[in-house]
């Protein structure tokens, strides 16, 4: 089959992968490519023959790999840990790498010792994210999670660098404990100092660029994206390990940046995630759709011909339960002597829980898509070019089996030893911690309208500040318990109002002040105020209401070619309307204040909040009728309205003045608005008032609301 054709069916397979995973709700997605690959390879036997330069192998898929698992990494948590981490990533890679080795080529003696090595290093690198989509069904705990991210990351650099030394003992035939020592050292050091190097000039030079305004978002993420290779080659050409450089120069260009600084930067970082999230999804969807094709190979004629079938599921079996096993009896032991930080008790005073936490720690980390990468870059032929390398295709196979042994074990039995989720807490947690952002935010806001009251800025502040009562208040109405009252009192709210506007054109139209025509663009215009002090839905509709049909048409005819307000004329009709608005919020503000007073209604506290905001619409009403004004027009109490009332002197310049300026400075609001939000994410995280996680969640919802702005 022909690279071209090969490459198509194997993306096809993956999309095939991700359409049917949802069906196949108990496995995971890894699972679900190793399955399509293998029945394509049923179907098309030529894919099956994959044929890929190791060297090219290894920087394509292993070195973007591990340098995105490098800057999505907590450099401070790493450190926290790294005793730990460390013992797991070198020390049982190398316990894992000699007794594996050494069990494998007395079970299959035509493997050389140091091939065998090879293999057992490959299967050192642990694949946590190859059981992410059991997220849902498992509760791991932050130590775990720790633990297995840092592992997953060292262990990759570990695992390969093993490799490579126990591929060039069986290449060449010679091993020299000291030779070996000191080549280990100059590649381990020299490829970390290497990577911290390029990766600090490269991110010094990205800063450098975007300090001096050239922030193209395409040429940042090709950037990004190119480094990873342009590391790994450099490196290479200095003789020292590209993988370790790769991770060093990935751990220093995810440094953790405090805060966003603008909108801009927030898009790039955005569009650079979904970048990366698509480019590992790929990497890792075609690896282990290689990894099915590769398992018809057990009944090729070269395999068959030295074993059958049982025996080689039986040494798979074997090397599985070494893996596991070794790795179960290390974390135990680690664990049992580890402190626990908040209770100041070893492990070892609950012997129970800490072997349960030991198996799940255990079997949450098997072996996935970067242990492939590894074992297919093992050379086709000897430094003669022409013997060819000793069993590559059944240390291929077993290796492919070991794989999907650990993913098998982890699919079925992490939900069974591993704590259930508490159902919905995630969900409550977000909208609380959403709805405590928010009303930081809208407080900021607030006291930024008072210092700059009479601006040019307070139009379009004012109108931030209502996109975000909204967003508010359909977080408040989600929250189970507050919800239900707020949405209660909300409800009579709105009521009590169309009762007021109702009375009001009531005596309107008696007194002969009132036609359905005439009413129309007031009725337009309340909607439109509504809407920009908070209401949203039916509730902007409120007081704008014609029960007969006459006046449902005036009102569509006049929604269709609504008023530009440009004129004296539309000027009044704004000035009234806000007149009328205002009644409207002292009849929620009277109600609301009768309930917040009561100390023996368990409403009093969600009214109190209301009425909060209801003071706030109004004082955003009274400062449009009063901005650029000498004399304060304020009143304390509920208007009659009035429509025959006189407007004050030059009131008709200010309401064009300030739809002008809410247009011209509305993005720049909404983006200081914007980093306020992040900002108070970011605040609320380093105090320990809100959990990483959904920190990160409410991140990215800001990253979008970033990204409209443009």
């Amino acid at each position: 089959m022909e690279t071209f054709e090969l490459i198509l069916v194997m993306l096809a397979c993956v999309i095939v992968s991700a359409l049917i995973e949802p069906l196949l709700k108990r496995l995971a997605l890894p699972l679900v490519q190793i399955l399509v690959g293998f029945v394509a390879a049923l179907v098309l036997p030529g894919v099956a023959d994959v044929s890929i330069d190791p060297e090219l192998f290894l920087v394509l898929f292993i070195a973007p790999l591990l340098f995105n698992e490098a800057r999505e990494a907590s450099n401070r948590t790493l450190w926290r840990n790294k005793g730990a981490i460390i013992s797991l990533a070198v020390g049982l890679v190398l316990v894992t790498v000699l007794v594996v080795g050494f069990a494998l080529n007395l079970m299959v003696p035509s493997i050389p010792l140091a091939a065998a090595f090879a293999c057992a290093a490959a299967l050192g690198p642990t694949d946590a994210a190859a059981v992410g989509a059991l997220g849902s069904t498992i509760k791991l705990t932050e130590r775990q999670k720790t633990l297995l991210s840092g592992e997953s990351l060292i262990n990759d650099a570990s695992g390969v660098v093993s490799f490579e030394f126990a591929i060039a003992a069986a290449t060449t035939g010679v091993f020299s404990a000291t030779d070996a020592g000191q080549s280990f050292l100059f590649l381990f050091f020299g490829g970390i100092i290497f990577g911290l190097v390029v990766g600090f000039i490269a991110f010094a030079s990205m800063i450098a660029v975007r300090r001096r305004g050239y922030q193209n978002t395409t040429v940042h993420v090709l950037y990004e994206v190119i480094t990873p290779f342009a590391v790994f080659l450099a490196a290479e050409a200095f003789h020292v390990s590209g993988i370790l450089a790769v991770v060093a120069a990935g751990l220093v260009m995810g440094r953790e940046v405090p805060h966003i600084e603008s909108s801009s930067l927030a898009k790039q970082q955005m569009i650079s995630e979904s970048f990366w999230e698509i480019i590992v999804f790929l990497i890792n969807g075609v690896i282990f759709v290689l990894l099915g094709m590769q398992l018809p190979h057990a009944m090729s004629p070269t395999l068959a011909s030295a074993f059958d079938l049982p025996q080689l599921i039986g040494i798979i079996l074997v090397m599985t339960l070494l893996v596991e096993g070794i790795r179960f009896i290390w974390v135990s032991i680690m664990e049992l002597q580890h402190v626990d930080p908040e209770t100041g008790k070893r492990g070892i005073e609950n012997v129970g829980a800490t072997l349960r936490s030991a198996l799940v720690t255990t079997i949450a980390g098997p072996k996935g898509a970067v242990t492939l990468s590894i074992i297919f870059t093992i050379p086709f032929l000897m430094p003669d070019q022409v013997t060819a390398f000793p069993n590559r295709d059944l240390i291929i196979f077993l290796t492919a089996g070991v794989i999907l042994c650990t993913l098998v074990i982890a699919n079925v039995f992490l939900p069974i030893v591993a704590p259930k989720p508490d159902a919905g807490l995630d969900e409550v947690e977000l909208r609380r911690a959403e709805i405590s952002v928010l009303t930081a935010v809208v407080a900021q806001l607030r006291a930024m309208v008072r210092e700059n009251e009479g601006s040019e800025y307070e139009p379009a502040m004012r109108l931030t500040i209502a996109r975000y009562r909204t967003r508010l208040a359909r977080e408040r109405f989600q929250v189970e318990g507050c919800g239900d009252i707020m949405r209660e009192l909300v409800s009579e709210v709105l009521r009590l109002q169309q009762e007021r506007a109702d009375e009001l054109q009531l005596g309107a139209k008696d007194a002969g002040k009132f036609t359905e025509e005439d009413a129309a663009p007031y009725y337009a215009m309340l909607r439109g105020i509504r809407s920009s002090i908070g209401y949203f839905d039916n509730a902007q509709n409120v007081g704008s209401r014609f029960y007969g049909i006459r006046g449902a048409i005036a009102l569509l005819r006049e929604r269709i070619h609504p008023t530009v307000i440009a004129d004296e004329q539309s000027e009044r009709i704004y000035y009234d309307t806000c007149r009328f608005a205002i009644d409207l919020e002292h009849v929620a503000i009277d109600y609301l204040d009768s309930i917040a007073n009561d100390e023996n209604d368990p409403r009093a506290q969600v009214a109190a909040t209301l009425a909060a905001e209801h003071r706030s619409s109004l004082d955003s009403l009274w400062a449009r009728i009063n901005y650029g004004q000498d004399t304060d027009l304020r009143e304390d109490g509920p208007i009659a309205h009035e429509a025959a009332s006189e407007m004050p002197e030059g009131m008709q310049q200010t309401f064009g003045d300030q739809f002008r300026k809410a247009r011209q400075y509305a993005d720049e609001v909404d983006a200081v608005a914007l980093e306020m939000e992040l900002e108070e994410i970011r605040r609320q995280q380093m105090e320990g008032e809100m959990p990483v996680e959904i920190a990160n969640q409410l991140r990215e919802s800001v990253y979008v609301l970033q990204m409209h702005l443009g």
